[in-house]
């Protein structure tokens, strides 16, 4: 009876243990959530204020409007953040590596071939 007693005594101090064990593990994982959370933030801020982009390249063929403000691709017209990149070729189809700039909803050219007609 005293082995029986002490067996459950000691399964009763056990649990209270292991749940507080299990409440450090969670709560450590918390944790370590919430700083890979801040830290992806923290990148993509910096990114942002560096005017470094994450969005993958493309390459398109279009036509350059007047004041290479614009390239339009078949039905769609893309505002051009940085039009310099394409003034000389004003009216002209031309080939173009770009990344999208969600924040501004525009294009920025980053390369540019002299095409043939559509």
């Amino acid at each position: 009876m005293n082995k029986l007693m002490t067996a459950f005594l000691g399964m009763a101090l056990c649990v209270p243990a292991l749940a507080f064990a299990q409440s450090q593990d969670t709560s450590q994982q918390d944790q370590q959530n919430s700083q890979m959370q801040q830290h992806q933030a923290n990148t993509a801020a910096s990114a942002q204020a560096n005017g470094v982009t994450t969005q993958p390249k493309q390459t398109v063929m279009g036509m350059v409007s007047d004041n290479g403000k614009y390239l339009t691709v078949g039905d769609t017209k893309y505002q051009v953040g940085n039009p310099h990149s394409l003034q000389k070729y004003d009216n002209q189809n031309v080939s173009v590596t770009y990344q999208f700039d969600a924040n501004n909803n525009t294009i920025h050219v980053l390369h540019v071939k002299p095409g043939s007609g559509q």
